[in-house]
């Protein structure tokens, strides 16, 4: 049997690596002074609140952040954020969608869901469906 000529080349990389160590030259400590105020200042703050409120009050300003989203991604500003607020406030609202409206209940998870998905894959028009789906469904459940 043959064997390529290169493969005793490997095999004597792959020991010598085995003996140094995982990553033996990479250092473990965190540097504090690296990090600077400006870095931190650059990433808008997402609010960890979680909002309170009715359907009634919370689901505009649901449709309001989902409308902003297509504008944030294109400037290139805080849309994960802004896709955050959106399924904070559904997560604030579902039970009441629930016990008003079940019927809406999928329809309303599956654009909240698409609002993350257009971040997550910079899709814009994904983010712009997503908000006229919403507003459709906010103004049907206002309106029972």
């Amino acid at each position: 049997m043959r064997r390529h000529p290169r493969t005793g080349l490997l095999v004597a990389l792959l020991g010598a690596i085995s003996v140094a160590g995982p990553l033996a030259g990479c250092a473990t400590t965190y540097d504090e002074s690296i990090a600077s105020e400006e870095s931190s200042a650059a990433e808008p703050a997402t609010s960890t609140t979680a909002p309170a409120g009715t359907a009634a009050e919370l689901l505009p300003r649901l449709v309001e952040e989902a409308s902003s989203l297509s504008g944030l991604m294109l400037e290139e500003g805080d849309a994960a954020g802004a896709a955050a607020r959106v399924a904070q406030y559904w997560d604030a609202v579902k039970a009441e969608v629930n016990d008003v409206r079940p019927d809406l209940l999928s329809d309303f998870s599956a654009n909240v869901a698409r609002c993350q998905t257009a971040v997550q894959f910079k899709r814009a028009a994904d983010a712009d469906k997503a908000a006229k789906n919403l507003s459709a469904l906010v103004d049907t459940f206002l309106t029972a």
